[in-house]
């Protein structure tokens, strides 16, 4: 009778766990229902390849990537991330890399999927924390406003700095005009003393 019993047991779990599995491959393909058709086929090439995948997200609208602010892949449903079969993880990887003409991710240090898009042939591996963080660089992106203003403080920097120097410049001119003027003051000075002759000298001496 025992025997019975654990035999019933482990058909029960065998049958719940089936049901599990399969649940979880029709949640996997509704949610991957948006994807392009190349992106969709290469799933399909990957399960008969190497057995079941799970499926992490596909759409997922207003998606940033972390560390640039740029817009992701996933913003426009033509991405997906999803886990490789137990123990087949860098097979998957090498499988795509090589026929994949999309884009390739492969994650490490808190996070351990694949991602594959439509985009150009990019392959990347990024080092991120558990909530898809870059570890060891700074994930903040400057938002527009940031940058305006930034933008906005080097120009009024350059035409406060603009102006300084064209006062210094002007004033080096004003004082050089000066200069020159006394100088030539100077000279005509001296050319009229030169100019009265020896005679005319005396004369006016006389007069005086």
């Amino acid at each position: 009778m025992s025997k019975k019993r654990n035999l019933s047991l482990i058909a029960a779990i065998m049958m719940a766990f089936a049901g599990l599995m399969a649940s979880n491959s029709t949640a996997n393909a509704a949610g991957s229902g948006c994807l392009p058709a190349s992106v969709k086929a290469k799933l399909a090439q990957i399960r008969a390849k190497f057995g079941p995948i799970s499926i992490i997200s596909t759409h997922r609208p207003g998606a940033r990537i972390a560390g640039s602010g740029k817009r992701s892949y996933h913003a426009s449903c033509r991405a997906v991330d999803f886990h490789a079969p137990r123990g087949k993880y860098s097979q998957v990887v090498a499988y795509l890399k090589r026929t994949h003409s999309g884009g390739v991710g492969t994650y490490s240090c808190g996070m351990h999927h694949i991602h594959i898009d439509n985009g150009p042939r990019v392959r990347f591996h990024h080092c991120v924390n558990a909530r898809g963080r870059p570890i060891g660089k700074s994930h903040r992106y400057a938002s527009k406003r940031y940058k305006k203003k930034k933008y906005a403080k080097r120009s009024s920097k350059r035409k406060y700095a603009k102006k300084r120097y064209s006062k210094k410049k002007y004033a080096k001119k004003y004082s050089a005009k000066k200069y020159t003027q006394k100088s030539y003051k100077k000279k005509s000075s001296s050319k009229r003393i030169t100019s009265r002759s020896p005679g005319a000298m005396v004369q006016a001496a006389m007069g005086s």
